[in-house]
């Protein structure tokens, strides 16, 4: 059996790519206490923010559902 070798990763260079906005000042960012929209407590922005993990855990929910019914109807035609 060969024995394993353990191999280095190389680091890469860091390239720097020119920026458009060299030499221009930063504008300021507003805050959440410049903002004129509704505050949203916490747990609403978390919602809000994963909206779209609960969408697609109920996607594979449906098709582990489907696969497993899919499963049990070809047990029962093929005894």
């Amino acid at each position: 059996m060969a024995k394993k070798v353990r191999r280095v990763k190389k680091k890469r260079k860091q390239t720097r790519k020119p920026s458009s906005t060299q030499g221009v000042a930063p504008t300021e960012i507003p805050t959440s206490e410049t903002t004129t929209g509704p505050q949203l407590s916490s747990a609403e922005q978390f919602r809000l923010d994963y909206a779209y993990v609960v969408k697609d855990l109920r996607r594979v929910l449906i098709l582990a559902a489907l696969m497993f019914a899919l499963l049990i109807a070809l047990n029962l035609i093929l005894r």
